[in-house]
């Protein structure tokens, strides 16, 4: 979602620190999420210190816009017959929060958010499922390497959002970019 759909401007940097001071953990926490986990000393403090984190996904939720641009390319897709699915790290309550203010709610066939898996190819893996498709007829767009590497695996056609990514299929700058396809 961040990073590939919509930026949403979340200094991740500073939340890793905020996360650290408030935990008092000294680990990197990179990547965030996949960290917590290996960071915590026990279920609560994963909890708690996922809570941190979906506080600040919520702030940065408000401040996602609707994309006219961006609707209207989903409904293409849409119309074409093909199936939408979102797989995130973000928490399910953030992700729907900021799916509902860019106006694009409706689209989604699936959205699988953390609280399924902070393992991106696990993540993929439900999506696909859910959706009936198999990885072969499936685009997948993601902004870090992990995502190219779970597409990848699986056998997607994969996308690179916002930078060249090593092993991606293609890359395009942003969403709006795939209208001229």
């Amino acid at each position: 979602m961040d990073g590939t759909l919509v930026d949403l401007g979340i200094d991740w940097d500073s939340l890793r620190e905020e996360v650290r001071r408030e935990m008092g953990w000294s680990h990197p926490l990179r990547p965030l999420g996949r960290s917590i986990p290996l960071a915590a000393r026990s279920e609560e403090e994963v909890r708690r210190a996922f809570e941190i984190v979906e506080r600040a996904e919520l702030r940065a939720a408000e401040r996602a816009r609707p994309s006219p641009i961006l609707r209207e390319l989903l409904e293409k897709i849409k119309e074409r017959g093909l199936k939408l699915g979102l797989v995130t790290l973000q928490a399910r309550r953030s992700a729907f929060r900021v799916l509902e203010r860019l106006g694009v709610e409706d689209l989604f066939d699936v959205v699988i958010t953390r609280e399924y898996s902070l393992d991106r190819r696990e993540q993929l893996e439900q999506a696909l499922r859910e959706l009936g498709v198999e990885p072969s007829a499936c685009v997948f767009l993601g902004d870090m390497e992990w995502d190219v590497r779970a597409g990848r695996e699986l056998g997607c056609l994969t996308i690179g959002v916002g930078r060249r990514i090593e092993g991606a299929d293609a890359y395009i700058r942003s969403m709006e970019d795939l209208a001229v396809y």
